[in-house]
């Protein structure tokens, strides 16, 4: 599961001009500049690199797809590229203590997310899996947040404060209690496959596992799943809908430590184990305030700067070469 926020921090935008000067039509190159303003432009070069992060590197430049994406992406990519000129005009930058402060926040979210999905992982463990399955080093994830990060304190510094009220909290509470702060009923649950000719002796080995065998080891030795049945038959915990009807019936209406089956399904019969039985849960509000507050502020942030830089585009007088204006 791709659970890595890492691209973020990728954006990889090279450096700014100084001055603004007229769209230049003429330079068939990286270097043309397809937009400028006062204090900075964007050239062919980012834009493509941009596109190809977005996802649309892959499309022809002559399809309307890549046209359509380009309307979208170019606002967002002068945005950045103001932001930028904007902290180079005061001086804002990023320090390299910063930059570890910020390493140390992805190893801990990553590490978050990949324990949430299952994977016992460490921090660390979890954040060089990131960066490995992202096919970027350390030293270019550090150079990127060393460039991106002063565009995040700009919107910090023009943002302000932004804070919800504890009503808008509560309210985004109440209307997303159920599709993010509820864990549904779960059985965990480990199995014995077997094949379609394979019933009297999944009847045996259940048999078997009544008298007291390990059924681990009975896994291990006779199931026709090699993915589970090298890990004993576990199969993790499951919620409604994760498998197949008749598995899933069996599964939820057993009890803990109930031997069930055999179970027949378009795979085989199955043997059953529920190891454990997971109620529904839903996390209380004030275990969960403080990811929606920070939630909504960032929302709030994002509206106030994206307010100011539409201030800061007609400031600067933002033109661009013809066929990249955004519609």
């Amino acid at each position: 599961m791709l659970y890595v926020f890492l691209f973020l921090w990728v954006v990889s935008l090279v450096s700014l001009g100084c001055d603004a000067a007229e769209p230049q039509a003429n330079v068939d190159s990286q270097a043309k500049k397809i937009a400028t303003f006062e204090g900075g432009s964007v050239t062919q070069g980012e834009l493509d690199e941009f596109a190809q992060q977005s996802g649309f590197g892959s499309l022809s430049k002559d399809d309307p797809q890549y046209k359509a994406a380009i309307q979208q992406i170019m606002p967002q990519l002068v945005g950045i590229e103001i932001a930028k000129a904007y902290a180079s005009e005061h001086n804002i930058t990023a320090s390299d203590k910063e930059v570890d402060q910020e390493i140390e926040k992805i190893k801990k979210q990553v590490g978050d997310q990949a324990r949430t999905s299952g994977q016992d992982l460490s921090n660390q463990e979890a954040y060089e899996q990131a960066l490995k399955q992202n096919n970027i080093t350390e030293e270019e994830l550090r150079d990127d947040i060393r460039e991106n990060l002063p565009v995040q304190k700009v919107q910090e510094k023009v943002a302000g404060n932004a804070e919800p009220t504890d009503e808008e909290i509560q309210k985004y509470y109440e209307q997303n209690k159920e599709a993010q702060f509820t864990t549904p009923e779960q059985r965990c649950v480990r199995h014995i496959l077997f094949t379609k000719d394979q019933k009297q002796k999944a009847e045996d080995v259940k048999q078997q596992l009544e008298d007291g065998a390990d059924f681990a080891k009975l896994a291990k030795e006779d199931s026709q799943d090699p993915g589970s049945a090298e890990k004993g038959g576990d199969l993790g915990c499951l919620g409604k809908g994760d498998t197949v009807p008749p598995f899933e019936e069996a599964a939820f209406g057993s009890k803990e430590g109930e031997i069930v089956g055999p179970v027949k399904t378009q795979f085989g019969y199955h043997i059953l184990e529920i190891t454990k039985t997971k109620p529904k849960q839903t996390r209380p509000l004030s275990e969960v305030e403080p990811q929606i507050r920070s939630q909504l502020s960032s929302e709030e942030q994002s509206t106030a700067f994206s307010k100011w830089l539409e201030e800061q585009k007609k400031q600067r007088d933002v033109e661009y070469l013809e066929g990249y204006k955004p519609a």
